[in-house]
């Protein structure tokens, strides 16, 4: 089985002099130095980068940041690697040809957390992998035989379905699953802590290896090619893409399951108060365009989470949480922050139709590109993100 590792890389900077400081660098470093306990090396490294530059780029800044990054990143895995960055969008886009110039828009970039995912997929494909496994770049690998654990029972029939991707835990930096509780006055009316904990307890306590659950966790997730070359994310979710994936893997007839025994550790940066105010806003955009998906083409079992959120109660919920958090930054004087909470609730009153239509039409689009790089390969590409 030919296996590809990918562990998508988001450099958010203010500018390219912030790139050797910055966290998301030296968290990309760790995740990979990580990969050398593996007992099982036989696996190519698809490492996708976005340099999102708050302020602004200019010709050949990112070829620059490429070398940079490049030469910081060789050597930390004796392997072979590959990366793609953003200087090797648009050879990409050329590659594939006009065919469809709105659909390669939405399926080239690495701009947002489903695009920078499906490129990495594209990667694998012209690698002719037979199972593709993200790692999110704020975990690291501990058990020597993670690799082999992912591919066990892979496209092999498991209680009468054929297994064409699974899910697995994180594990906490205390060495616990159960998410710690956040004791966050604000969110009483929006406790994901709680209720993901609730999911984990039922998959801990379940007699089964591999269980379907409403919930997998895009740091710890594998998918089979035939699997990958047919549902890509979707690019049209602001965030929680991972869970998405598996409504539109299940409602094409996959089977996407959750492996107890598949864990990797979890080591993200510590929390600051611009991290909620970002999260809730994509939270609310994420849980609103989901429920018009379920209504429009799932029946998916998604309780007790995110099943909690796609009742007609997650308008009072996200309205209330929203002025909470508002008036939380208020009483610490943060008031600009206060009134971004504010903007929120206007996100209530925009229509959403067509969510599952338009995504099927990405699909479509999503299968003939998969089909002519299976045909065609990206040689040229490859060698240029060789490492």
């Amino acid at each position: 089985m030919k296996k590809a590792i990918i562990i998508p890389i988001y450099l958010r900077l203010d500018s390219p002099e912030a790139l050797p400081s910055s966290e998301g660098l030296s968290l990309s470093k760790r995740a990979i130095r990580s990969l050398r306990v593996l007992k099982d090396q036989d696996f190519m490294l698809i490492l996708p980068v976005c340099f999102d530059l708050t302020g602004g780029s200019r010709e050949g800044l990112f070829l620059e940041m490429d070398g940079f990054l490049r030469d910081e990143l060789k050597g930390l895995w004796e392997g072979e690697t590959l990366i793609f960055s953003s200087q090797n969008e648009g050879p990409l886009r050329s590659t594939l040809g006009p065919s469809n110039s709105q659909g390669l828009h939405l399926l080239i970039g690495l701009k947002g957390f489903s695009k920078i995912r499906n490129t990495g997929l594209l990667l694998a494909q012209a690698l002719a992998s037979d199972v593709a496994i993200f790692i999110d770049n704020d975990e690291v690998v501990e058990d020597p035989k993670y690799l082999e654990i992912a591919c066990d029972y892979l496209n092999e029939r498991w209680n009468g379905k054929v297994v064409n991707g699974k899910g697995g835990f994180y594990v906490n930096p205390e060495g616990t699953i159960l998410l710690p509780p956040q004791h966050l006055w604000w969110r009483f009316m929006w406790n994901k802590m709680k209720l993901m904990n609730e999911v984990w307890r039922r998959i801990l306590s379940s007699a089964e290896r591999l269980i379907p659950s409403p919930v997998v966790l895009g740091g710890n997730l594998v998918l089979h090619r035939s699997l990958y070359s047919r549902v890509p994310f979707d690019p049209f979710i602001p965030r929680g893409e991972d869970t998405d994936y598996l409504i539109n893997a299940s409602q094409q007839g996959f089977s996407l399951l959750f492996d107890k025994e598949l864990k990797i550790k979890h080591l993200p940066p510590e929390r600051t108060e611009a991290f909620f105010l970002g999260e809730l806003r994509g939270d609310i955009e994420r849980f609103l365009y989901e429920r018009q998906k379920m209504k429009e083409g799932s029946t998916l079992n998604l309780d007790p989470y995110p099943g909690y959120f796609m009742g007609s109660s997650l308008y009072a919920r996200a309205a209330v949480t929203s002025l909470l958090l508002g008036l939380d930054y208020l009483v610490k004087g943060e008031v600009k922050r206060a009134g971004q909470c504010l903007s929120h609730i206007r996100l209530l009153f925009q229509k959403r139709s067509g969510v599952w239509s338009n995504y099927l039409k990405f699909t479509a689009y999503w299968k003939e590109v998969m089909e002519e790089i299976q045909e065609k390969g990206m040689k040229k590409i490859l060698e240029e993100c060789r490492v």
